[in-house]
């Protein structure tokens, strides 16, 4: 029977692969990371997120092929008027974040050399933070991505008129799966951008988190003015 429908299934992967690169989606990891930046936290966060938004898949899916329960139209469009929220909610943190941290122009002496770059009072005691105390938000943002009309609509609708349930879970979790494969290699990328930016220059670091910031505030703008 699974190898019957081994093609659909398949699909359903490279749909979860080209899904979790949504702009809000990405937009969503990116202001969550930009908190506390590190490689091993974005790739924690990207994990975390996709395990959100694929548990309310596999729920919807259950609900619906399993005992004809559909989520009522109304609550998707909460869901994504929610979406815009959180992505301004977050852009709007981190701009607040940015002026609460002590950042200051420090000048070392090196023998002949002189040696300027931004420091900040602050990163020792953020690093010493646990991530896993975090780990509930990115998790609570990515189900709110799996409630909304677009995820389930697009995981789905390939399955009408499939009523094994075998086939119908098979498919939702190959979704996931390539959801959160895709998420941690974004994750990946963007981790190790940030570990660069903050070697060779704080300035431009500082620079590129307004910008996550920023975009973060004006995509929840729009997106929660289209879904109104």
């Amino acid at each position: 029977m699974i190898l019957e429908f081994l093609p659909l299934i398949l699909l359903g992967f490279s749909l979860g692969l080209l899904h979790a690169l949504d702009a809000d989606h990405v937009m969503a990891v990116s202001a969550l990371s930009n908190q506390r930046p590190s490689l091993r936290q974005t790739l924690y966060f990207s994990a975390n997120w996709a395990l959100g938004h694929g548990g309310i898949l596999l729920l919807a899916g259950g609900l619906l092929f399993g005992v004809g329960i559909a989520i009522p139209a109304a609550l998707q469009q909460i869901a994504e008027m929610t979406v815009g929220v959180v992505l301004i909610v977050l852009g709007l943190y981190l701009f607040w974040q940015f002026r609460q941290r002590a950042l200051s122009v420090k000048t070392h002496c090196h023998g002949d050399t002189t040696h300027t770059h931004w420091h900040d009072h602050n990163h020792l005691k953020d690093g010493s933070k646990p991530a896993t105390k975090d780990g509930h938000l990115p998790v609570m943002v990515g189900m709110v991505h799996g409630l909304a009309g677009s995820a389930p609509a697009l995981a789905l609708i390939p399955l009408a008129g499939q009523g094994n349930m075998m086939v119908v879970m098979s498919y939702l979790l190959c979704f996931s799966f390539g959801v959160m494969l895709s998420m941690i290699v974004f994750g990946f990328g963007l981790g190790s951008l940030q570990k660069i930016l903050v070697k060779r220059s704080q300035r431009l670091f500082q620079w590129s988190r307004g910008l996550v910031a920023l975009t973060s505030t004006v995509l929840g703008t729009i997106w929660f003015y289209q879904a109104i």
